[in-house]
């Protein structure tokens, strides 16, 4: 006798609850150090069970000049992190294929790197008076699908929760939502980071299990930009 589950509004099958591989990784040329999270976890679930996987082979390609980077097994205080230090080997506007293999199943996706870029509003060590911010404003990142936005009041606090501003333009008005970015006189970082299709899919659809051919996961790719300055608040 089969039956139907219904999770978060999508129809399951009985049999997708056999345990699949699952990878994360997210690539950017300023990171020296690639890394790639392999575990297990059911197919309905979007996060891992968090304990890894040793004994799996994984490599990344990149496509336009033929280069693979083999990644070595390392346990940090939880297993399944596989790393290689690679300081050039990531390059902006460049498409990698990331290959995960274990046992009888094969993980695979690619992503192209947004290119690099710069801010332009604000500069680095600016002072603004609140009333006269009106706007963020940043060059364009051949390549790139959409732009995240974070604004940090320093220094961070790591145990906040950021939320971005999401958009395909390289100019923010922030006339009316500013009240929620400032609400202080402080030092403040902008982040801007630049997003790949699939970056940009995984954070506006977590609702939807993001499938690597024979597993799930995620692969993806950005670049950033930042800028910290002063902001005085009457």
């Amino acid at each position: 006798m089969s039956f139907i589950l219904f999770f978060g509004c999508q129809r399951i099958e009985k049999e997708s609850w056999k345990r699949k591989i699952y990878a994360f990784s997210i690539l950017n040329p300023k990171d020296s150090l690639i890394k790639v999270f392999v575990d297990s976890s059911y197919s309905i679930e979007k996060k891992s069970e968090g304990y890894g996987i040793e004994g799996a082979r994984v490599f990344i390609i990149n496509e336009d000049i033929k280069e693979t980077l083999f990644l070595d097994y390392f346990k940090y205080e939880k297993n399944g992190y596989y790393q290689k230090w690679a300081p050039s080997f990531v390059k902006p506007l460049n498409t990698y294929s990331l290959f995960v293999i274990f046992e009888n199943d094969t993980l695979t996706k690619k992503t192209k790197i947004p290119d690099t870029f710069s801010i332009i509003f604000p500069k680095n060590e600016d002072t603004l008076y609140y009333d006269n911010l009106t706007y963020f404003h940043w060059h364009k990142s051949k390549g790139a699908f959409a732009y995240a936005i974070f604004v940090f009041k320093l220094p961070i606090d790591t145990l906040s929760e950021y939320f971005p501003l999401i958009t395909k333009d390289t100019f923010l008005d922030i006339k009316e939502i500013k009240g929620s970015l400032f609400d202080t006189t402080a030092f403040y970082s902008l982040k801007v980071y630049a997003w790949d299709y699939n970056r940009y899919q995984w954070a506006i659809k977590r609702g939807e299990i993001d499938t690597l051919y024979q597993g799930f996961g995620h692969f993806s790719s950005q670049t950033a930009a930042e800028k910290k300055f002063y902001i005085i608040k009457n």
